[in-house]
């Protein structure tokens, strides 16, 4: 992961949390969503469904820990819908990561969160 996207994720997380600790009196949660990877959201230049398709076999198969899945737009706006809905009315300040256990087995990966959320 590039150096200057890891700041942006860590302080992503830092506002989350000061935002969690200073709105928490008002009774308003705030939480944050970091996936993986998520190829063809139509975010960035056009990919055919061959290179989707190449792309995420790529990453299912050898960077991610669930093997033969793939993080879909889906699962992530699951996980942000849940956040905000009633069933998780006590949940505020987290960084849910939906990354398929990657940042568990990939000891960079955990470092570089640590370093960058204390």
């Amino acid at each position: 992961m590039p150096q200057g996207l890891c700041l942006k994720v860590g302080n992503i997380v830092g506002v989350a949390k000061g935002l969690a600790a200073e709105l928490g009196q008002y009774g308003i949660r705030v939480n944050c969503v970091s996936p993986f990877a998520v190829v063809g959201t139509g975010m960035s230049s056009e990919i055919s469904e061959a290179e989707k398709s190449q792309a995420e076999d790529a990453i299912s198969n050898l960077v991610g820990n669930l093997k033969g899945q793939i993080l879909k737009a889906e699962d992530v706006a699951r996980a942000a819908l849940y956040l905000a809905s009633d069933e998780a009315n006590y949940i505020s300040g987290l960084n849910l990561l939906v990354d398929g256990g990657y940042s568990v087995v990939n000891p960079n990966m955990v470092n570089i969160f640590s370093a960058f959320m204390g």
